[in-house]
C-alpha cells in the first residue's frame, strides 16, 4: 500500500508520545499567557482545541484504536 501524504514541509514531530508533550506543555502554559493578556481567558479553550486539531493527537489516538482488520 502506498504512503497518500502530501509534503507540506511541516515537520511536527512523527510520534504520538512527541505530540501529547508538546500539547501538555500547551495546556500548561496557557495560564501564563491568559496572565500576561496574551489571550483572554475565555479564549484560551478555543486555543487549546486548535492546537490539538493541529497537532492531531485526537485523530491519531482514534486512528490506532480501531482494529486493523475492521474495513467496515
Amino acid at each position: 500500500m502506498t504512503d497518500h501524504r502530501a509534503d507540506t514541509g511541516w515537520k511536527l514531530p512523527d510520534t504520538t508520545k512527541a505530540r501529547k508533550w508538546l500539547y501538555g506543555v500547551m495546556v500548561a502554559a496557557s495560564p501564563v499567557v491568559v496572565a500576561y493578556g496574551i489571550v483572554q481567558v475565555d479564549k484560551i479553550g478555543l486555543w487549546l482545541v486548535l492546537a490539538g486539531a493541529v497537532l492531531g493527537i485526537t485523530n491519531t489516538i482514534a486512528f490506532n484504536n480501531v482494529p486493523k482488520g475492521d474495513t467496515k
